[in-house]
């Protein structure tokens, strides 16, 4: 699992660090430019424009300075249409920013959507026209500007890691790198190149419950380490703990940072089983026929050898993946185009960002911990059902993020209402005292300190009880479930039966609201069939063991089941 042993810097940290590179002097240059060129319109007003408009492109980071410069050119060559003036504008916005836009949706600093477009990938139009907003107004057929395939990275002659003609998607996976390095790579909702490791993960591991919780397993150890904005390769080597990372970037990334001489030199490895080629297109928006004519003018003037020859300088392929022989003499890369495919498309691009999002979005569960004298009872010989519930529960706390909101029930009949309710569901990163205890920190200590109440668990009320307290108060920007972790037996002791239970699970189980019950049940005397029929009226999971050893697997098991939720076979 990660340890957030590796972090990322924040987009201000970014922007420090570049300011020190030559892509950052570029930067600042083409800032300039846009500041002067935004005057150039209102003198020439009044010079014969009967109205003045403005082209507006959006591109990515690495572009940014060739397409500003091409905006420049095609303002002094003067452009109008039908009588009115056109001024191209260029400047960087994140593609997933636009794509939102274009899709009909809002972002927190939505602007003006763009006339032109160019992400790093085809993908994002796609994403884009999954909507009938996107549909309307966007291109169907752009045209590639360059290209850079995405690639595996690490510091030259890394210890454990193949040569660049050698690598294999695996090493992305848990367990694959030896020494354990980091893995980091940008999230999936913010770069093509992170859509692609995902999709790669899936094509590695395959499809069914086990491919599932490896594919959890993944999400899990990279999250923490995900970059939210293009991957700055200057924050991530060298290292600030032992073993640098391996990293997921666009070739042209590794081209970009080498360039800059840096302390820690990285080289390009290159999947033997293929990869996703970013093919940067450049993208008309709307049907104004004054825009679409001035972007067909930006793109000629973009198709000038001089411009092709930039973006051969900051480390682009050509559209068809070839490379100009200076580039291609490089040690850092292999000059000849890699295997690549066109697997990041339709549905197979919408699973790998879902599969994320569902596995990444932070849970919301409510932990109901049997204390009845059932639990006193050994397994096999072993610990007691209270030794692994208490050992079970901190294991959790361990696996859920900051960003986790947990509560805890312990049940008996012992109790009034047959139950004790230990701590309500809130933040597990939230402060509890002055000296800087968080709930995570007493919820460990709570966990430690249980004990057997006797009784019995009342087990099927306290069930529906707690279902409907995660219901009545649901986070549709988080899963929202109920663990049980129980010896699995009611022995009559609720005022509902199990049939009845049953039912009522069924009729309030909302599939545009899923509450889901992950049930793990402590010996093999557990009520296994009547169990497993409570945990499939909510679309959830019911797992029986006596061996401790497994409860790792099983709460990754569990939360896998996020992918096909409120759909799961039983």
């Amino acid at each position: 699992m990660s340890t957030g042993r590796h972090r990322i810097r924040s987009r201000s940290s970014r922007a420090r660090a570049v300011l020190t590179s030559p892509l950052g002097v570029t930067a600042i240059v083409v800032g300039l430019i846009v500041v002067l060129s935004l005057a150039i319109p209102a003198g020439l007003r009044y010079a014969g424009c009967a109205e003045t408009r403005y082209l507006r492109v959006s591109t990515t980071l690495g572009m940014a300075p060739v397409l500003q410069k091409a905006a420049d050119e095609f303002n002094e060559e003067g452009h109008s249409y039908s009588g009115e003036c056109v001024f191209a504008q260029a400047g960087e916005v994140a593609p997933h920013r636009i794509m939102t836009q274009l899709a009909g949706g809002t972002t927190a600093d939505s602007t003006t959507a763009p006339d032109v477009w160019v992400p790093e990938s085809s993908a994002w139009v796609e994403l884009a026209r999954v909507s009938d907003t996107g549909a309307r107004n966007i291109e169907t057929t752009p045209r590639s500007l360059a290209s850079s395939p995405v690639v595996l990275a690490a510091p030259e002659d890394a210890e454990g890691i193949p040569e660049p003609d050698e690598a294999s998607w695996n090493l992305i996976l848990p367990g694959e790198r030896s020494p354990d390095r980091p893995m980091v790579m940008v999230d999936p909702n913010r770069g093509a190149d992170g859509m692609t490791a995902m999709y790669q993960v899936r094509e590695e591991l395959g499809t069914g419950d086990e491919a599932d919780t490896e594919v959890t397993d993944f999400v899990r150890d990279v999250q923490l380490d995900t970059a939210f904005d293009e991957l700055d390769l200057a924050s991530a080597y060298p290292s600030p703990i032992d073993v640098d990372p391996l990293t997921v970037v666009p070739e042209q990334a590794v081209l970009r940072y080498n360039s800059t001489g840096p302390e820690t030199p990285i080289e390009a490895l290159y999947p033997t089983e293929g990869t996703v080629s970013l093919d940067y297109p450049f993208v008309p928006i709307g049907d104004d026929p004054a825009m679409r004519a001035a972007a067909d003018d930006l793109y000629e003037i973009l198709q000038a050898d001089s411009y092709r020859e930039e973006l051969r300088g900051l480390g682009f392929r050509e559209p068809d993946g070839t490379l100009s022989d200076e580039l291609a003499d490089r040690e850092d890369i292999i000059g000849e185009p890699p295997e690549t495919h066109q697997g990041l498309t339709g549905d197979a691009l919408l699973k790998s960002v879902e599969d994320w999002n569902r596995l990444s979005m932070p849970s919301r569960a409510l932990v109901l911990a049997d204390v009845s004298e059932n639990m006193t009872e050994d397994l096999n010989g072993g610990p007691s059902r209270l030794d692994v519930t208490k050992n079970a529960a901190q294991l959790g706390l361990s696996l859920f993020p900051d960003e986790t909101d947990l509560g805890l029930w312990l049940l008996s009949d012992e109790y009034e209402q047959g139950r004790d309710q230990v701590e309500d569901l809130s933040r597990l990163g939230g402060s509890v005292s002055d000296d800087g205890t968080t709930r995570r920190d007493e919820l460990q200590q709570i966990a430690e300190d249980i004990e057997v109440e006797g009784g019995e668990s009342r087990l099927y009320d306290n069930i529906l009880a707690a279902f409907d307290e995660v219901q009545d108060a649901y986070d549709d920007d988080k899963i929202n479930s109920v663990i049980v972790l129980t010896a699995g037996r009611d022995d009559g002791s609720s005022e509902i039966s199990h049939d009845e239970l049953v039912a009522e699970l069924q009729d309030r189980f909302d599939p545009d609201q899923p509450v889901t019950m992950f049930i793990i049940a402590f010996g093999h005397q557990s009520e296994r069939e009547e169990l497993s029929e409570l945990a499939s009226a909510t679309s959830g999971t019911l797992h029986v063991t006596d061996d401790p050893d497994e409860i790792g697997d099983i709460f990754l098991s569990s939360v896998s089941r996020r992918l096909c939720v409120p759909d799961c076979d039983e």
